[in-house]
């Protein structure tokens, strides 16, 4: 009996049953877990090693088997806690931290003014951190920013006459990210309302939940490893495109009723929950009304163990 493939069984066993306890509400998971405890994958690694040495393959597996219960046991109940602050959903990985939590009046401002652009292209950096996006503003673009390490940098290019936006999140003395941070580390985006906007998000781990319904946003690109990501698509364009890539994600997007959606999904391990759709011949998925629509959503999904659901408001 190999002791590597005992391993790899409860490890999908584990992922498994953490998608369907989390699709079905039982638990609220946050797969950034997995990405914080990579380095198990090691210690697994060499313990398998070790173990297949062993003349006693019976008593090898066993002790394979116990070990890894115990790591995805571990794993399983950090990614499950969670506390509510300010309104925000945050999971929490360490109890026993003492940062001081600080007051969005002590938050860090960055902006850029409007000068009247039609077109603008915002470009997201970070990691180990919280963006939420809902409000307006009369700035082209501002970030008010709580926290403890690391920073952020803003520039601004004009091309063709479209301003472009790049917010970056930036490693400060050298030192890495850490998921750990994102206890201490929130960003709140408003936006202008007036131009046309382009937006992409690169995230190694994290969490982002955009509210767009009041926006003119044509694309919407969301790159993540180990991330959570939630959109709600507005309809004050005719055609809107929006691209997720993911690692181990949880995934939430919301469409208008009244806008037509298709979605194209290319997934390996990954839990589908599209209630309203479709299947079509080609393996997409649509809604009923969409070629018969005003206003259409393109949904473009992929990802290796991720979460993704799509659903009509």
């Amino acid at each position: 009996m190999k002791t590597e493939k005992i391993i790899w069984g409860l490890i999908f066993i584990f992922v498994g049953t953490v998608f369907m306890l989390d699709n079905f509400n039982v638990i609220n998971f946050y797969w950034g877990s997995i990405w914080r405890f990579w380095p198990i994958i090691f210690i697994l690694a060499g313990i398998n090693m070790l173990l297949s040495r062993l003349a006693n393959k019976t008593t090898a597996a066993i002790v394979a088997a116990s070990i890894t219960l115990m790591v995805l046991a571990f794993i399983g109940y950090q990614g499950s806690i969670r506390r509510e602050h300010n309104g925000w959903v945050q999971f929490r990985f360490n109890d026993d931290r003492n940062d001081s939590d600080r007051s969005w009046s002590d938050a860090s401002i960055f902006s850029e003014p409007y000068t009247g652009s039609k077109a603008a292209t915002l470009n997201i950096q970070g990691s180990a951190t919280v963006f939420d996006l809902s409000d307006s503003t009369s700035m082209l673009f501002q970030a008010d920013v709580k926290e403890t390490r690391g920073g952020y940098s803003l520039e601004k290019t004009t091309t063709d006459s479209v301003d472009v936006l790049n917010f970056r999140k930036r490693n400060r003395n050298g030192r890495g990210f850490k998921m750990d941070d994102m206890e201490s580390n929130e960003t709140r985006l408003s936006l202008n309302s007036n131009p046309v906007w382009d937006i992409t998000v690169e995230m190694g781990a994290g969490e982002t939940d955009f509210n767009l319904e009041q926006f003119k946003v044509r694309n919407l690109k969301f790159e993540g490893g180990a991330a959570s990501f939630k959109a709600k698509i507005g309809s004050k364009l005719p055609l809107a495109n929006v691209s997720v890539e993911t690692g181990v994600a949880s995934v939430e997007i919301e469409v208008p009723a009244a806008s037509g959606c298709r979605i194209v999904v290319d997934s390996g391990l990954s839990s589908k929950d599209f209630n309203g759709f479709a299947k079509q011949a080609d393996g997409t998925y649509k809604t009923s009304n969409y070629d018969s629509a005003v206003n259409k959503v393109n949904i473009s999904l992929k990802g290796g163990l991720s979460s993704f659901e799509v659903r009509k408001y």
